[in-house]
């Protein structure tokens, strides 16, 4: 026989041997094996209603937990949305910080540059205080000057034009002179003409040639006085205007010869002669008015 048969052998009969025991015990025990196997089934079916209750539960607990999963799913998508945009805020805060930080470095920078401008304004605005007061103050004295230069130049405009006007004046009673000189060289050639040389007449003895005037002057009758052999006339012109005793003036009317008049007498505006050579035949008497003319010989 084989040494394996043999093992197979030995084996079954360890088995039988082993076996024989379990059986008697089993025959001896079924009743109490049924009991017991049927408590088992009663508790199995009980334990298998608890576990159906218990899986509907968990049907139920799982699908809320499904539910409660997708939710939080979502929930966890949003969240993960917010993050990535709270990561891209913060990001963007970032940034911006560090734009602000670099502002405000450069606001520092400009406030200290503002600083010293305005500490170097305020030099410069306490100079132009000083300087405008310095440029009022020659302003108000250019202003008093002004009105003093105005005063003078109104002053002087006056005087300009009171200037003028005597200068018109002058020019007036100039071209007046002359008028009246041509008309007096005119009597008196006339004069000469009819009655001869004054000098000639007085050489003879017929005349006082009296003391020759040292300027032409011209003036007028204002009062005749008559009784005796003499008569007299008065004339609007004195020692103020330079006439002296002894000259010699002739008294003319409307371009005629009427007479002559020697002074004899001088006041300050006034001055008095004895009338010569007058005919109130020829040429009329010596009248208020009468035109009076006292010329030199140059």
């Amino acid at each position: 026989m084989h040494v394996l048969s043999k093992l197979f052998v030995a084996l079954v009969a360890l088995l039988t041997a082993a076996l024989v025991p379990m059986v008697v015990t089993y025959a001896y025990n079924e009743d109490s094996y049924k009991a017991k196997w049927q408590e088992s089934r009663a508790e199995i079916a009980a334990l298998q209603g608890r576990l159906d209750a218990q899986s509907g539960e968990f049907d139920a607990v799982k699908t809320g937990l499904s539910t409660r999963a997708a939710e939080l799913e979502v929930s966890l998508r949003a969240a993960r949305s917010d993050a990535a945009d709270s990561s891209a805020s913060v990001e963007r805060l970032r940034d911006d910080l560090s734009q602000a930080n670099g502002l405000k470095a450069q606001i520092a920078n400009d406030l200290s540059t503002l600083a010293s401008a305005v500490s170097a304004n305020q030099d410069l605005t306490e100079s132009l205080i000083d300087e405008l007061a310095s440029i009022r103050q020659e302003a108000l004295a250019a202003e008093r000057r002004r009105v003093e230069l105005d005063e003078t130049y109104r002053d002087t405009a006056a005087q300009l034009e009171v200037a003028v006007a005597a200068r018109r004046a002058l020019q007036e009673e100039l071209q007046r002179m002359k008028d009246d000189q041509a008309s007096s060289m005119d009597i008196i050639g006339r004069y000469i003409a009819r009655f001869g040389e004054l000098d000639a007449m007085a050489s003879a003895g017929m005349l006082d040639a009296g003391i020759e005037p040292d300027r032409n002057l011209d003036a007028t009758i204002v009062q005749v006085r008559r009784g005796g052999e003499r008569s007299y006339a008065e004339i609007n012109a004195g020692s103020r205007d330079g006439v002296k005793v002894g000259w010699i003036a002739t008294v003319g009317r409307g371009g005629d010869y009427v007479a002559r008049l020697r002074i004899t007498a001088v006041d300050i505006n006034r001055a008095t002669g004895v009338l010569e050579m007058e005919s109130e035949a020829a040429r009329g008497l010596v009248s208020v008015g009468d035109r009076v003319l006292i010329r030199t010989n140059n």
